[in-house]
């Protein structure tokens, strides 16, 4: 093989490597993630940037809150997209009446940044 591939294969290693911190504990520690949040009275769903699946959103209650109260700000009607900044985790699935048909879960500690999507966005 030509040894331009090992380089490259190297390169994309040590990339993938350096975005992804564990803690002590050794489970993944808070990221800055952009994605598409989706808000129904039934679910808040966090889609990240070139993720393959949703993700069931969990907040404290006054992060919650301040996400609700925005998001019925910047979009007409639920199930509308809203681009988001966020820090957080992402998580397993979740057993809870709707988050078990989301393959796993997002914790967020902090918006960053929120406000209407655009079709640049995740680009």
């Amino acid at each position: 093989m030509h040894p331009i591939f090992y380089l490259l294969a190297g390169t994309v290693l040590l990339a993938g490597c350096a975005g992804t911190s564990t803690t002590r504990d050794g489970g993944p520690s808070a990221g800055r993630y952009e994605g598409h949040l989706v808000m129904a009275p039934e679910m808040h769903v966090f889609v990240p940037c070139n993720a393959e699946a949703p993700l069931w959103l969990v907040a404290d209650e006054a992060t919650d809150h301040r996400l609700e109260a925005q998001y019925t700000s910047l979009v007409s009607e639920p199930y509308e997209e809203a681009f988001a900044v966020l820090r957080g985790t992402p998580g397993p699935q979740l057993d809870c009446p709707g988050c078990r048909d989301f393959p796993g879960s997002f914790r967020v500690s902090e918006i960053i940044e929120y406000r209407l999507a655009e079709a640049g966005d995740c680009r």
